[in-house]
């Protein structure tokens, strides 16, 4: 394995699991020296890493399914309430039939998101959608008077960011302030009486019970190298809509937010990146915070991302 390439994916997944952290170390001091483009979630514009990410078939299936699911639920409706918790680059909305007068609250810790998902509802001609920007995260942010009437809420790979299931859970391991949990009732209790909240997330269990060491190295490897980087090699190798600075920016995805997420593994609790929860306990914290499920599923051919369609029980 010397290159970053879809038949180098395939041997690494020939080695046997129990060998395979020493293995990815291998592939990974083989590559050519490369510094990433960007800071992950730190730029949103075109070229960017989030612009690729965004137009890989793993979030394009995901976006594809939320913007249908929100065109439905959103139509005739006038004078809506939607909320998204970690803008983006505002590509979801541009899916989405968002016919009527609304409001759009986009909460961001990113100032470029706020100005993304503007440009992006301007660009598609929805003079009758008002866009309000947060710019935060979203755990500090419960409290602002934005949390009311929402009629779609939608909470897209950004829940993971935050440690613990809920703010007692944090507390226990040296971490203040609110956990997933506090976010969740939150949104619960600012759904209108029919809103429509959709979660997505990958499939992995790294939350803060799973302590440095072995096991969390076979969760993430599990989740990034095995799901993640399996489908953004096979775009590069197959997808005939890329050009080579597409290709070389899910390269660069790939390998420093896929391959070297392993480091992760061996740094103390608060510096990790993910915390993320697999289906079971996701299933249990929505309903310990009232949430109603109406349906679950993967949305992608690697059942990585899982999509919940949630509303008030």
């Amino acid at each position: 394995m010397t290159d970053l390439s879809l038949s180098s994916w395939r041997v690494f997944l020939a080695v046997p699991r129990a060998q395979q952290p020493d293995a990815l170390r291998t592939w990974l001091d083989a590559l050519p020296p490369e510094q990433p483009k960007e800071a992950w979630n730190a730029a949103f514009g075109e070229g960017s890493l989030f612009d690729a990410w965004t137009r890989s078939s793993l979030v394009q299936a995901l976006h594809g399914q939320n913007a249908r699911a929100i065109t439905a639920h959103l139509q005739g409706r006038t004078g809506w309430r939607a909320l998204e918790i970690g803008g983006g680059d505002g590509r979801l909305w541009t899916h989405a039939d968002l016919a009527g007068p609304g409001t759009l609250v986009v909460i961001d810790p990113v100032a470029e998101a706020g100005e993304r998902v503007r440009a992006r509802i301007a660009a598609a001609g929805l003079t009758d959608v008002a866009v309000e920007f947060l710019c935060a995260r979203v755990e500090d942010v419960l409290d602002e008077p934005v949390w009311h009437d929402l009629d779609v809420v939608v909470c897209s790979l950004t829940l993971h960011h935050l440690a613990g299931a809920d703010a007692a859970e944090r507390l226990a391991h040296g971490l203040l302030g609110p956990g997933k949990l506090e976010v969740l009732r939150t949104v619960h209790d600012a759904l209108a009486a029919d809103g429509l909240f959709l979660v997505n997330e990958a499939d992995i269990h790294c939350d803060v019970q799973i302590p440095p060491g072995p096991l969390l190295a076979e969760r993430l490897l599990d989740s990034y190298v095995r799901r993640c980087a399996g489908s953004l090699l096979h775009d590069i190798a197959t997808r005939a809509d890329a050009d080579d600075d597409l290709r070389a920016r899910w390269a660069s995805i790939t390998r420093h937010w896929c391959l070297e997420q392993l480091a992760y593994a061996d740094v103390p609790l608060a510096e990790r990146d993910v915390y993320e929860l697999d289906v079971t306990r996701w299933l249990a914290l929505f309903a310990r915070a009232g949430l109603q499920v109406h349906d679950h599923a993967f949305t992608d051919a690697s059942n990585l991302f899982h999509r919940y369609v949630l509303g008030r029980s």
